[in-house]
């Protein structure tokens, strides 16, 4: 009994030391790994966000115009000056020219129609335009009468071949006619002729035959009609109209 009390007492000792051993590991702190330590204490990164697409518009979608986007209102656009129309004459005229001739000259709408004779076997029809206070007419055998008119009064010049008359004519105060040709139908038979009817109510005219000019017998202008030899012969106002220098 002796002998083993020294035995017991060594493996008491022994198992005490092994029970504080394992506590004394138990109560010291753990060791951490530098580098996990730094991974923890780091902060997390941030989520990287990609910038989103710009919306595009609807198909149909019109830009505004640069004035609309500033909120001022489009420039009106302009039309293109126009050229206005011509003043077309509506008048009569009797006159002379400076070869002792008469004339008259009938516009309407702007169409004219003159007649010059002296009344014995001369006499020309000329047709063309008057308007803007000017005129411009033309004869079967190349005839030229320029002019112009305003405030009452025509004046200009007829040129045949290599002669120059010049002319005066006042602006007739009553709508009567002062112009009269024997008709189409009359012509036809061989009868031409012309008459002027003067302010004075005089009338001047020479009428053509066969192909010989005479003097105008008077016509009468509420009948429109004359006797040359016998027969009667038929005239109208002339109308301003291209045929009726014909």
């Amino acid at each position: 009994m002796k002998r083993m009390t020294p035995l017991l007492t060594l493996l008491t000792g022994t198992g005490m030391a092994a029970v504080l051993f394992a506590m004394s590991a138990q109560a010291a702190p753990r060791t951490v790994d530098p580098r996990t330590a730094a991974n923890a204490a780091a902060p997390p990164e941030a989520a990287v966000v990609s910038p989103a697409a710009p919306a595009e518009p609807p198909p149909d979608a019109t830009p505004a115009e640069p004035s609309e986007q500033r909120g001022q209102p489009a420039p009106s656009q302009t039309a293109p000056p126009t050229t206005p129309p011509a003043a077309k004459a509506d008048s009569n005229w009797t006159g002379r020219l400076d070869g002792g001739a008469t004339i008259a000259i009938t516009v309407t709408d702007g169409k004219a129609v003159a007649y010059v004779c002296d009344g014995k076997k001369l006499e020309v029809w000329l047709n063309g335009t008057a308007a803007n206070g000017k005129m411009k007419l033309t004869g079967k055998k190349g005839e030229v009468l320029t002019g112009s008119f305003g405030d009452g009064a025509a004046s200009g010049e007829m040129v045949v071949g290599q002669r120059r008359w010049k002319f005066t004519a006042k602006q007739t105060s009553k709508p009567d006619p002062v112009l009269y040709r024997a008709t189409s139908q009359q012509r036809r038979s061989g009868v031409d002729g012309g008459w002027i009817m003067l302010p004075d109510g005089s009338q001047i005219g020479v009428v053509t035959r066969n192909g010989t000019p005479v003097s105008a017998p008077p016509l009468d202008p509420a009948f429109g009609t004359t006797i040359l030899d016998g027969r009667t012969v038929t005239a109208a106002p002339v109308a301003a109209d291209p045929g009726a220098g014909e």
